[in-house]
């Protein structure tokens, strides 16, 4: 058969078109793929939303969903005994070590009512003898007194001895106890109760306010506010003390929190505010600051932290990284939740072919590896001298495995799906990790500094603005003594009216560091009824 040159040019034609068919078709299934990731990124967006807004907290993954990818052994424990049940007895002695009604309720103070017949009731309807007790059985129930407000009026007299000329050189005055604000008519009492309520429990002045009109006191919020702000003016001495102690410590941990703030024309300010919180860790004294600033800026914690020299472990936030004279640690818990975010959504065939999973994993063989340590060396003397020994073993290879499968899968992970912002996220944390292998001290996460801040978190949620910057910068400082007191295992209620009782007596002269420093949270002075029981 013979082809004439149009049938040629018809071939030629024919594989361009082709040829640009088969273009069009890469070209669209190229689009069609890149929609599909957008697709499942959205997806998983909108699902960690609902999540954080709807679901738990917890970040545990289910093991059964995990136990595909992990070793076999992974949770497998040889010496773990069967379920046993245990009986419950109740010795008031020696409390048991559940957490049942009576032991919660020890330390109570206990009255006990005895109930008898009375005469004319105790004899016998029969025989007319005397009724004797025969047995007896006991019912314990939980009184509570209601709280009660009245006014305490103090008369101070003043003499003078009549027989001498000059009366006024002989006039002696009795005194009367002193308060934290001694022009005010607020007792401490009430003011480290209301103090108490609101940063403690989180009970905003408006329902303080209720509150008190039930006990028969009109008391109205801006009262409440004002005491609250001359409280944090007499408190400042103790603020920066405690300021003082934090920075020579050699190990912080640092975070921060949003805030809202209604300017004095009662508009609620354009840009965040911010409450930072810097914490010691380690050995050193436990202490709790907060700090209200007005900005995220680097120039906070630089300006804060201007004079310390030691260890600041963080999230990833780059602001940290302007304080000078410090060394870096990150935090393993802000790594593990970016993978985690990846797999909590997935179904038990997506998670066989997700990456993150890999990410996942590691990072919980090294929090099995810091549970261990903590669950076997926790009571010696020198178990952080263990602690390091252990990790310079165990967790270094780990820290070098993850970081060698950081490089590997961030060559083709898509830098902005979700496992391309994870192993970006990990690459630049990783290497200050291997701080941690420095010190036994050092914590493999900042959750220590999260969990301080959350009680400013749950305020917020009740109060949900401070009215003014003052009103937040006084906040800032009266959360600092309450979490610090908590820290520290003290009666929060009680510590603060120990120590607006303490400062009464002393006049601005004397509130030297001296004299401040027995009434910290952590001194060895204090009065054991101001520290919590611990259970035996």
């Amino acid at each position: 058969m013979k082809y004439n040159d149009s049938d040629n040019q018809l071939n030629e034609d024919t594989k361009l078109i082709i040829s640009k068919m088969e273009k069009e078709l890469k070209s669209k299934d190229k689009e069609i793929d890149t929609l599909k990731k957008r697709l499942a990124f959205l997806e998983n967006q909108v699902l960690n939303k609902n999540r954080k807004i709807f679901g738990s907290s917890s970040e545990q993954m289910d093991s059964a969903q995990l136990s595909i990818f992990n070793e076999p052994e992974k949770l497998h424990d040889p010496k773990m005994g069967e379920p046993e049940l245990e009986e419950v007895v109740y010795v008031r002695a020696k409390p048991s070590k559940n957490t049942g009604k009576k032991d919660n309720l020890s330390n109570l103070e206990k009255v006990t009512i005895e109930h008898k017949l009375k005469e004319g009731q105790d004899s016998c309807n029969e025989c007319g003898n005397p009724l004797k007790i025969i047995g007896k059985k006991s019912k314990e129930i939980l009184k509570y007194i209601p709280a009660k407000l009245y006014i305490e009026e103090h008369i101070t007299y003043s003499y003078a001895c009549r027989s001498c000329d000059d009366l006024k050189t002989n006039i002696i005055t009795a005194s009367a106890p002193k308060t934290l604000l001694r022009k005010s008519m607020a007792s401490n009492d009430i003011l480290s109760h209301v103090i108490s309520l609101k940063y403690q429990y989180a009970l905003p002045l408006y329902r303080q306010e209720t509150y008190f009109k039930m006990l028969g006191a009109n008391l109205s919020r801006q009262t409440l506010s004002n005491w609250i702000m001359s409280v944090s003016n007499e408190l400042l001495c103790v603020f920066d003390l405690m300021k003082e102690q934090l920075i020579k410590s050699n190990y912080i941990q640092a975070d921060e929190t949003t805030l809202k703030v209604i300017h004095d024309k009662g508009k609620e300010s354009k840009s965040k505010k911010y409450m930072w919180l810097y914490k010691t860790a380690g050995d050193n004294k436990k202490i709790v600051l907060y700090d209200y600033q007005n900005t995220r800026s680097s120039s906070c914690p630089k300006k804060f932290l201007k004079n310390f020299s030691g260890c600041l472990q963080t999230d990833g936030y780059d602001g940290y990284n302007k304080v000078e004279n410090i060394k870096r640690l990150y935090c393993l818990a802000h790594i593990r939740r970016k993978y985690y975010e990846i797999i909590v959504n997935l179904n038990e065939e997506a998670l066989k072919k997700s990456r993150g999973v890999i990410g996942f994993n590691l990072c919980e063989k090294i929090y099995k590896l810091e549970k261990s340590i903590r669950e076997k060396y926790s009571e010696a003397e020198d178990y952080y001298k263990l602690r390091y020994d252990i990790r310079l073993e165990k967790l270094k290879p780990l820290l070098e495995e993850f970081k060698e499968y950081v490089d590997i899968e961030i060559k083709d992970a898509l830098p902005k799906s979700p496992l391309g912002k994870a192993l970006e996220y990990s690459k630049k944390l990783l290497p200050k990790m291997e701080t941690i292998l420095e010190d036994g001290s050092l914590e493999i996460d900042n959750n220590g500094a999260e969990r301080a801040i959350k009680p400013f978190v749950i305020g917020r949620k009740n109060w949900l603005f401070s009215n003014t910057s003052k009103g937040a910068m006084a906040s800032a400082l009266i959360y600092s003594i309450i979490e610090t007191a908590k820290a520290n295992d003290l009666v929060v209620e009680k510590y603060l009216l120990y120590l607006m009782n303490e400062i009464s007596k002393l006049e601005d002269i004397e509130r030297t560091k001296e004299n401040l420093l027995e009434l910290m949270p952590w001194s060895n002075m204090l009065p054991e009824e101001l520290k919590i029981e611990k259970k035996k």
